[in-house]
C-alpha cells in the first residue's frame, strides 16, 4: 500500500499542485476582489447553507456535524474526480469556485474587524490539511482525467503517439481505486478534525467574535 500511495503522489504531484494554485488564485480574487465576487458567492454558500441545515435537522452536535461535512465532501470530491472526463472543467470550475468562496469569507471577517490570518489559521487550518489536500488529489485526478481525454482526441492528427496515451490511460485507471481510497480517508479524518477540535479552537482563539461574520442564516 505504501508503494501503490508513493507511486500514486509521484505520477499526481504536478496535477496536485495545479489544483492546488487554482484554488489559491480563486481565494486570493475572492479575498481582493470580494465585492465584485460577492453576488455570485451568496449563490454557491447556498450549498454550505444546505449542509448547516442538514445539522439542525439532526439535532447538532458533534456526530451529525461530522455526517453533514463527511457524506458532503465526500461525494464533491469524487463528482471531481469522475467528472475529469468532462475535460477537465468540473475540478476546475470546482477549485475556483470553492477558493473564490473562502477568500470572500475571509475578506468578511476582515471588514469586521477580525484578522484574517487567524481566522484562516483556526478555522480552516486543522482540518483542512486534510481536506484540501484530498481535494488537491481528488481534483488533480480529475483534470488529469481531462487531459487524459484531450490527448486522446489529439491521436486522430498524431496516431503515432496512441502507444503511450494508452499507457497512461492504463496507469491512471489503475490508480485511481487507490485514489479514491486515499481521498475518502483524508476527508474522514478531516471530518472528524473539524466536527470535534475545529470548533475548539476557533472558541479558544476567537470565541463570539465570529458572530460578527454573518453569511449564513
Amino acid at each position: 500500500m505504501k508503494a501503490n500511495i508513493q507511486r500514486l503522489w509521484e505520477d499526481q504531484r504536478r496535477y496536485f499542485l495545479i489544483a492546488a494554485l487554482i484554488f489559491f488564485g480563486g481565494m486570493l480574487i475572492g479575498y481582493m476582489q470580494s465585492a465584485a465576487v460577492e453576488a455570485m458567492v451568496k449563490q454557491l454558500l447556498g450549498q454550505l447553507q444546505e449542509v448547516m441545515d442538514r445539522i439542525r435537522e439532526n439535532g447538532g452536535g458533534a456526530l451529525a456535524t461530522f455526517w453533514a461535512i463527511y457524506t458532503n465532501n465526500v461525494i464533491s470530491a469524487l463528482m471531481m474526480m469522475a467528472m475529469g472526463l468532462f475535460f477537465g472543467l468540473l475540478p476546475i470550475i470546482g477549485l475556483f469556485a470553492n477558493g473564490l468562496m473562502l477568500g470572500f469569507i475571509l475578506a468578511t471577517a476582515s471588514t469586521a474587524g477580525l484578522n484574517p490570518w487567524l481566522v484562516f489559521g483556526a478555522g480552516i487550518l486543522p482540518h483542512g490539511i486534510f481536506e484540501l489536500s484530498a481535494v488537491f488529489l481528488a481534483a488533480g485526478v480529475g483534470i488529469k482525467l481531462g487531459g487524459l481525454v484531450f490527448r486522446s482526441i489529439g491521436l486522430l492528427f498524431q496516431p503515432s503517439k496512441a502507444e503511450r496515451v494508452k499507457n497512461d490511460w492504463y496507469d491512471t485507471l489503475k490508480q485511481f481505486p487507490a485514489a479514491v481510497l486515499l481521498v475518502v480517508v483524508m476527508l474522514l479524518v478531516a471530518g472528524i478534525v473539524e466536527s470535534t477540535i475545529t470548533p475548539m479552537i476557533l472558541k479558544a482563539t476567537l470565541g463570539d467574535q465570529l458572530m460578527q461574520v454573518k453569511l449564513l442564516k
